[in-house]
């Protein structure tokens, strides 16, 4: 039987706006931020690179606030709202519902062009009874930090996917 969602807290910016309750990872990519940029919107590119297994767009293009997605991990299930979105350089959202035992959520990546391509920025905070809030933070960091090689791999290796061929 599937686990009920369960409502979160209506945060944002202000719950991200300070770093010392905020993971960061950040990944430099050989790669102009426009083709990473393709990589993140694409539902399918999730399951390569995370231990996610299904991402539903549920709002039409195109994107921006008040845009709606929902990701399957394994048997969870996370309904986002997106709070901020700047096409090609940032998208943050919070979980709007989920399976999880949390009671706030947001995920913030942002690309910043170098030299060599463009950097990804990651934040990320949870807030949660007890201690899972800092036991699913450090996880979560894990993970993405554990990740990003790989979706830097995926794009590598289908250039014409992402529009580098």
């Amino acid at each position: 039987m599937a686990k009920k969602l369960k409502k979160h807290e209506e945060v944002g910016e202000e719950f991200i706006a300070d770093a010392s309750k905020t993971k960061l990872v950040r990944h430099e990519f050989p790669f102009p931020r426009e083709v990473v940029w393709k990589a993140l919107l694409d539902g399918d590119t999730w399951t390569k690179w995370l231990p996610i297994t299904k991402v539903e767009w549920t709002s039409p293009e195109p994107f921006a606030v008040g845009t709606t997605r929902t990701v399957w991990i394994g048997e969870q299930a996370v309904e986002e709202v997106f709070f901020a979105w700047e096409d090609n350089k940032r998208m943050a959202f919070r979980f709007d519902k989920s399976t999880l035992p949390l009671k706030a959520c947001v995920e913030d990546y942002q690309l910043v062009n170098t030299p060599g391509g463009c950097r990804l920025d990651w934040r990320f905070r949870a807030k949660a009874p007890f201690i899972l809030g800092p036991l699913i933070s450090g996880q979560m960091s894990s993970g993405i930090k554990k990740g990003l090689p790989q979706l830097e791999a995926y794009i590598r290796d289908n250039p014409s996917k992402f529009g580098l061929s």
